[in-house]
This record gives structure tokens, C-alpha cells and sequence, in this order.
């Protein structure tokens, strides 16, 4: 092999390396975007665990959450339902004995409509164990978003620990990009010479 064969192999070396590099750091500033959507701006993303909501979104799926100053009839809530994560269709505001319910229900469950639940006395609704009875501290916030089959791809994202982690990633990979863009450089000068 002679020397302008070499520089040859490490230039292509070089370039497939520059390229992992930004490739790398495109994922990272994605990522970067996003914590800053979800710490910032209080946006939350979920994976949604079951085909209760479905046709509007079904288990594998992400949605995103932000708390809302109040809510309506007809919004998709997030919220800890006994433990259990949940997000269903608002159905009705009701105050009972001087607390305000939200009365939530899942779009697949059965065939029950806001009309429905509002013919319904407080009795049956209690008796009722798809309609669920919550109270404005158990609602993480309103869906405003919702992407197919992403749930288990962002579902880190919601994980403090990983906003470290991450920036050390992007700044490990601007400076690594930036020193192999010096190395190449370096390399096109003796080429040239």
C-alpha cells in the first residue's frame, strides 16, 4: 500500500466516522428537544397500556399529557386511578355531598355515551365499575397528543435520570465531532501538500 492509498483509507475512515458522530448527535439533540418540551413546558409522555380508547389510540401507543387549568366534557384525561395509570374520555362533571367528581370512561369498554352517564343517578354510577369516579388531585392532565406504536420508544423520556445522562451523551458527541472534524481536516492538508 502506498502513502496516497493510506491517506485515501483514512480519509473514507474518517468520513464514515464523522458520520456515526453526527448521526449521534442528531439523535441526541432530538432527545435533548424533547426533555426540554417535557421538563419546561410540562408536556408528559406515556405509554398507553391498553385498547380501552381505542379506535383514538390503542396499547403500544404514546400520548402526550399537559395539565390543563380545567377541564370538559369530552377531553381525554390522564390520571392514577386506584394505582392503576389510566386515561379515558371525561363523560361529566358532577358535585356530590360539596366534592367534584369527574366521571371518566373508556371510549371501548362498552356503548355508554355522555348521555348516558348523565340519565344515570349517583347510585348507578357508583354500582357502574366501568364509569370511573375521580377527583381533580388524581388527574395528571388533558392528552394533547398521541403517536401510533411510539409508546415504548419514549416512554424514557418521562425518566428523571435520563436528562443527565443525555446531555453528557450531546456534549460527549459535539466534542468528539468536533475533534474528529479537526482530525480530518488535519489529514486533507497532507493530501493536498
Amino acid at each position: 500500500m502506498n502513502y496516497s492509498d493510506e491517506i485515501l483509507e483514512n480519509k473514507a475512515f474518517n468520513f464514515f466516522k464523522l458520520l456515526m458522530y453526527n448521526i449521534v448527535l442528531a439523535i441526541c439533540i432530538i432527545l435533548v428537544i424533547c426533555l426540554v418540551l417535557v421538563y419546561g413546558f410540562k408536556f408528559r409522555p406515556y405509554e398507553v397500556l391498553s385498547d380501552s380508547m381505542a379506535p383514538a389510540f390503542t396499547a403500544g401507543d404514546m400520548v402526550v399529557v399537559k395539565a390543563q387549568d380545567e377541564y370538559k366534557v369530552g377531553d381525554i384525561l390522564k390520571f392514577d386511578n386506584l394505582g392503576i395509570p389510566t386515561t379515558h374520555r371525561l363523560l361529566e362533571i358532577r358535585e356530590v355531598n360539596g366534592t367534584i367528581y369527574y366521571l371518566c370512561h373508556g371510549d371501548n369498554v362498552n356503548d355508554l355515551t355522555i348521555e348516558d352517564v348523565n340519565a344515570m343517578s349517583w347510585d348507578e354510577i357508583t354500582n357502574d365499575g366501568s364509569i370511573q369516579r375521580i377527583t381533580l388531585n388524581q388527574i395528571e392532565g388533558k392528552v394533547v397528543a398521541s403517536f401510533n406504536n411510539w409508546g415504548a420508544y419514549f416512554n424514557f423520556i418521562g425518566d428523571h435520570k435520563l436528562l443527565l445522562v443525555t446531555i453528557i451523551i450531546a456534549i460527549w458527541c459535539v466534542s468528539a465531532t468536533v475533534q474528529n472534524e479537526i482530525e480530518f481536516r488535519k489529514d486533507r492538508r497532507l493530501f493536498n501538500t
